[in-house]
């Protein structure tokens, strides 16, 4: 689904859920594997750290059929993102908002395995169905009411990282093992420097803004970041702020308010992924709340901390040894998001229990090793 989008998530779910059971009166027998695999599409509709972490399915695809051609079925939100990811052959951008135009696209291409990585979203499901694809795998996932569209079912878990998850999609086909996302270092590099040059070395990157539901829980207070922003300026340090163009205005108000004349450098809506992917690697640290950048920082391998709060850290956490997670306990109000939405009615703001102190002794322990 294009995040959030209320009214799409709506009529995802009460249009979706029916029509999905509606198909399950039409769906076959259970089919067998198909005996040859030359074209495999997948489905990567969700955000940019789904997609970075479901890449390394890729590798696994060609390893198990040499000679394959793999194509991205992707939505106009994340499929930048797929600049600096490698091991696919094709890019294709569905306009799922609109179904009715994304179907006639999806089948001019002959598939014969048709892996969707969506967790919840009844459109993928639905997709799939319809796609002239041989054999199709997506997730069951508890109270999505999807999976009767698909010829294998693997069952999401709630209780491992999404990682895991992505791994059980290639479990039809005995692939086991675990999977590494598919950054491409070589497109990285060749990315314009130019916008980078004016940043003072050494620096910190600061990405503060989160997406999807309720985005403004999974954010820490503005005071906070301006007081360890303030701490770094003082140890001689460049604090370069990242964001998207809705973050822009947000991002100057909050450079203003930590002052630092030059060492002081907003970069939101000024930097493609591949610029920004470029500039994470020339970091000291990357401080960041659980959003793409923080797992784009953290599969770079580039000293990454993830503030969490709602965000289970065991669903979506940081995963490298030279990454941390700081997290919101689940006894005050934190790690409860699972995919994303679970809010209960009355949830209470819950970042402003990480300290300022916390953060800041998490980061000299990552920039000394």
């Amino acid at each position: 689904m294009e995040r959030n989008n209320q009214l799409l998530k709506k009529l995802d779910f009460w249009c979706g859920i029916p029509l999905l059971y509606l198909f399950s009166f039409f769906k076959s027998q259970k089919k067998a594997l198909p005996k040859s695999i030359k074209t495999v599409g997948f489905f990567a509709f969700a955000a940019i750290g789904d997609s970075i972490l479901s890449s390394g399915l890729f590798e696994k695809i060609h390893a198990r059929f040499p000679g394959v051609k793999i194509i991205v079925f992707v939505s106009s939100s994340n499929a930048a993102i797929y600049s600096i990811i490698s091991g696919y052959d094709q890019l294709v951008v569905l306009p799922i908002a609109k179904p009715w135009q994304a179907l006639p696209i999806l089948r001019k291409y002959c598939l014969d395995l048709l892996i969707d990585t969506s967790q919840w979203s009844r459109i993928g499901a639905i997709l799939s169905f319809l796609s002239k694809a041989q054999y199709t795998i997506g997730f069951k996932t508890t109270g999505q009411f999807r999976h009767k569209a698909y010829d294998a079912q693997i069952i999401h878990q709630s209780d491992c990282h999404e990682l895991q998850n992505f791994e059980r999609l290639l479990a039809p086909f005995q692939i086991m093992g675990p999977i590494k996302p598919m950054l491409d270092l070589l497109s990285i590099q060749k990315a314009d420097s130019q916008k980078l040059s004016a940043i003072n070395h050494p620096y910190l990157v600061f990405h503060p803004w989160a997406s999807g539901t309720l985005s403004e829980m999974r954010e820490w207070p503005f005071q906070s970041w301006v007081e360890l922003a303030q701490q770094w300026i003082r140890q001689g340090l460049t604090i370069v702020i990242t964001g998207s163009a809705g973050d822009a205005s947000s991002a100057k108000t909050l450079a203003a308010l930590i002052g630092g004349g030059k060492s002081i450098q907003v970069m939101a809506d000024k930097l493609s992924l591949q610029e920004t992917a470029l500039l994470l690697l020339g970091a000291k640290a990357v401080l960041s709340v659980n959003t793409g950048v923080a797992h784009l920082a953290d599969h770079l391998q580039v000293p990454t901390i993830a503030l969490n709060g709602p965000t289970n850290a065991v669903r979506w956490g940081l995963v490298n040894p030279n990454s941390k997670n700081i997290n919101v306990s689940k006894q005050n109000g934190g790690g409860f998001l699972n995919l994303g939405f679970e809010y209960p009615s009355n949830y209470e703001y819950a970042m402003n229990q990480i300290t300022t102190q916390e953060v800041d002794a998490a980061l000299k322990q990552l920039i000394a090793h």
